[in-house]
């Protein structure tokens, strides 16, 4: 059975006391300390009903709703030990914990009964817990485990975070931590014994929009929320409004780095932050709260001041304790610990050394528990390093991986990062994970391992790092480790062997930030993380270091060291007519400037650039469409000496020259991103005429707001955003206009005579880049679009501002319009290009897109 004194009778009390002043609010209901508990005894009758033996574990699913959030409450305050399950939990794990624990799954609406799993109320024997919670392990770093949580645990832990918390009777505290998580049920429990309001909040539901926006309505005294949802708001437009006026801020669940308070007070100077450690076998571990005058340190924040009634040893690996300030594993010991856990069916209980025992004054038993986490200990301040498994030996040094991932949090453009150590062919490799802010475009791989390589000695760089549009989490808001994507391989090593090479491949390290020696012959400019602006400038060293000038696509067409450097030997360049770029695939089936050397049975894809995009863009793509080999075609003029063509009409009939001496018939497929999916219908009709087939066209972020709409033969509704500029050219305002405004009459005859001599000598690419930009630009405003009768897929990107059903107009037989994350020209570019291949893909199978 519970313990003699129970979390019932401590809400009990506190219902007495606070009978009239408000308890919870959800959504728009709100509930007071006398409502709430009516609510909850009824629910407790109607649970006694179903399940009679008050040691048998309930369980109960909780989404966020009043349906699942009183239940749960209802269960806590009872003698039966909770189990609370996420919503987003794997209906296979459920079972396992249902099959585990022989617990009652209590799927409930207030008034509409219990349920059980099957085989669950007949389960002969079920394990006796003895505890108030029994709470699973997130299982981050593997297999779950039942944590047994008494009411000792939990009434210490209650009183001791609304002193540190500053939650007293009457306080609004608003917590968007899931009640189930381990951090979400302290802020839950706390706050209704102290006599405070409860707001809570799920963004998993509204989304972090929906939640600033409720903040703004309210104002509550705190705010409790995991580390990555902080980041998320302070990303979100509204932030500052939203959070001034809150006294504290609290996070915990995982570390964070000192930048994002310092972003936090620069939205509201005033607050006071709290980041609190702990876990779901020690309960309250650590403070660290940063009034406003408080200097930050730099770096992750420190776990903080030791917890009340929390003992920490440090010990080395013979379990030897260490003095202050020496590095070991963590050890706690406290009567305020959890009881062990539920193994297998059987109960483990944590090690108990009688009252008072190792300076920690109490007539309740000590249990101790080591925590897996590294750290120190200087006075009453602990400071973790990181799980006992993150600290590995990289080429014989040691390296405590939360300092790498430390400095890839801290490198521009990063929003969250994660690193790991991973096998690979007998030896250890660190790979790093990095997701952008929300509101951001990605960063280069290779700006971020430079700036990893800056802060950190080159042994500690990570091998691998891996661009995700957000790093996956548990239930719980921590890190999925197991979710974390393989990287990719590298080649193995193969040293530089010509002088080209061996000049070549220094190079190369120097602009994507690895050591020098660990450039082969056989790795990849693109694979290892260039993108278009990297290569302008690994363009300009090879020329200044070979005298050779090679056209932007040399990267993407020749992207490792051994190729580039034949390419710098053979000193010309290889684009047909400057038009066509061979882009190589998953397959490794690119094409030779012959067009009979690929595969007869390899089908071709034809990508068309946007408006003074090179079609090296789609490189990123192109390595993702398995199965095709992918022919870029961008401006003529753009990389070889000549005219550029003055609409899109002569472009289109010089594409489709391109497009049937690769390929005399179709069926075609084609895909247009930018202006490019305007090129590619045009060029589809000019086929059609001639009698061939077009099989399917996808337009990616073809933006018709703008100079595309001006001359539109059909109507399209009333646009609710016609302020977006993109690279497409999506500004409304005249350029001859808009120029003359901002630029001198000198700076304005330079911009005309530009123009008119585009492509007849080079120009470096970034300013070659520039001008074509303007010219298809100037060629959108000249172009007439007529519908496109034939399937067409649409990718639009977040900042895309045309209505999706502009596209019913545009193209009636389309296949389906896509939002995806990522910006104008991210959506080519990791990690969203993995969503846009995926679409890509499906639709040129004919899958269900």
């Amino acid at each position: 059975m519970k313990n003699a004194e129970r979390l019932a009778d401590r809400f009990a009390a506190a219902v007495a006391v606070h009978a009239d002043r408000s308890a919870l609010r959800i959504g728009d209901r709100c509930w007071d300390y006398r409502e709430l508990d009516d609510e909850l005894s009824r629910l407790r009758a109607t649970l006694a009903e179903v399940c009679t033996d008050p040691d048998r574990p309930v369980a109960v699913v909780v989404d966020g709703t009043a349906a699942t959030f009183l239940p749960m409450l209802a269960v806590l305050f009872s003698p039966h030990p909770l189990i609370p399950l996420d919503a987003a939990s794997p209906q296979s794990r459920v079972s396992t914990i249902l099959t585990d624990t022989g617990a009652l799954l209590w799927r409930t609406a207030p008034g509409t009964g219990a349920d059980t799993a099957p085989g669950a109320e007949s389960a002969p024997g079920y394990p006796r817990v003895d505890c108030a919670v029994l709470a699973y392990t997130s299982g981050s770093t593997g297999t779950p485990k039942a944590v047994r949580q008494g009411d000792e645990l939990w009434l210490h832990q209650a009183t001791e975070l609304a002193h540190e918390l500053g939650i007293v009777p009457g306080s609004v505290v608003a917590q968007a931590l899931p009640a189930t998580f381990g951090g979400g049920l302290d802020v839950t429990v706390t706050s209704l014994l102290a006599g405070a309001l409860l707001w809570t909040l799920d963004p998993r539901i509204d989304g972090v929009g929906d939640l600033v926006a409720e903040l703004r309505g309210r104002r509550p005294q705190s705010l409790h929320l995991s580390p990555a949802l902080l980041r998320a708001v302070l990303d979100t437009a509204g932030a500052g409004e939203a959070l001034s006026g809150i006294d504290l801020v609290a996070t915990c669940g995982e570390a964070l780095d000192a930048v994002e308070v310092d972003r936090l007070r620069a939205l509201t100077p005033e607050v006071t932050f709290v980041n609190r450690s702990g876990s779901s076998e020690t309960g309250n571990l650590a403070f660290n709260s940063f009034t406003p005058d408080r200097e930050l340190p730099t770096g992750t924040l420190p776990a903080g001041r030791i917890a009340a009634g929390k003992h920490i040893r440090v010990l080395d690996e013979h379990g030897t304790p260490l003095p202050d300030g020496a590095v070991g594993a963590i050890e706690v010991r406290s009567p305020h610990l959890a009881r062990g856990y539920l193994c297998d069916g059987e109960l483990v209980d944590f090690a108990t050394h009688g009252t008072g025992d190792q300076g920690v004054p109490t007539a309740l038993p000590v249990r101790s528990h080591r925590t897996g986490d590294m750290g120190r200990v200087v006075g009453d301040r602990l400071t973790l390093l990181g799980r006992s498994d993150d600290t590995v030996k990289i080429r014989g040094y040691r390296v405590d991986i939360g300092e790498v991932t430390a400095a890839a949090r801290a490198a521009d453009g990063v929003g969250d990062a994660v690193v790991i150590a991973r096998e690979s062919a007998g030896r250890t490799e660190l790979v790093a994970y990095v997701a952008p802010p929300r509101t951001a475009r990605a960063p280069a791989i290779a700006t971020v391992r430079t700036a990893i390589g800056r802060a950190v000695p080159s042994w500690m760089v990570p091998t691998h790092i891996v661009l995700l549009p957000e790093l996956p989490r548990t239930e719980r808001g921590k890190v999925d480790r197991s979710a974390l994507p393989a990287p990719r391989r590298r080649p193995a090593y193969m040293p530089p062997a010509t002088g080209t090479e061996k000049l070549l491949a220094p190079i190369y390290a120097d602009l994507l930030g690895i050591g020098t020696d660990g450039i082969g012959a056989d790795d990849d400019f693109v694979a290892l993380g260039g993108d278009s602006l990297t290569a302008v400038t690994l363009l300009r060293r090879v020329e200044e270091t070979f005298g050779v000038s090679l056209p932007p696509s040399a990267p993407i067409t020749d992207p490792t060291v051994r190729d580039l450097a034949a390419r710098i030997d053979a000193g010309a360049p290889m684009s047909a007519d400057g038009v066509v770029v061979h882009l190589r695939g998953t397959d490794d089936v690119a094409a030779s400037n012959d067009p009979g050397g690929s595969p007869a049975h390899t089908p071709i894809v034809f990508a068309f650039a946007g408006a003074g995009e090179s079609a090296l863009a789609f490189a990123p793509l192109a390595r993702r469409l398995s199965g095709y080999r992918v022919i870029g075609l961008h401006a003529h003029g753009l990389e070889n000496l000549g005219i550029p063509d003055p609409t899109i009409r002569r472009a289109a009939r010089r594409f489709a020259g391109h497009v049937r001496r690769f390929c005399p018939h179709g069926p075609y497929r084609f895909v247009g991103h930018s202006l490019g999916g305007v090129i590619a219908m045009e060029v589809a009709r000019i086929l059609i005429d001639d009698g061939e087939v077009i099989e399917h066209i996808v337009c990616l972020d073809t933006v018709l707001t703008g100079p595309l709409q001006r001359r539109l033969p059909v109507h399209l509704p009333a646009s609710t955003d016609d302020t977006a500029d993109t690279a497409t050219g999506s500004d409304v305002v005249d350029p001859e206009q808009a120029a003359a405004e901002h630029c001198s009459t000198w700076e304005l005859w330079r911009t005309r005579v530009a123009l008119l001599t585009a492509g007849w000598w080079p120009r470096p690419a970034d300013a070659q880049w520039s001008l074509f930009h303007e010219l298809g630009r100037r060629s959108a405003l000249l172009h007439r679009l007529h519908p496109w009768p034939g399937p067409v897929t649409v990718v639009l990107a977040e900042d895309n501002p045309d209505p999706g059903e502009w596209w019913d107009v545009i193209a009636p037989d389309h296949q389906g319009v896509h939002r995806i994350s990522g910006d104008h020209n991210g959506i080519l570019r990791a990690p969203h290009v993995d969503a846009t291949a995926e679409i890509v893909t499906d639709a040129l199978t004919g899958a269900n897109v």
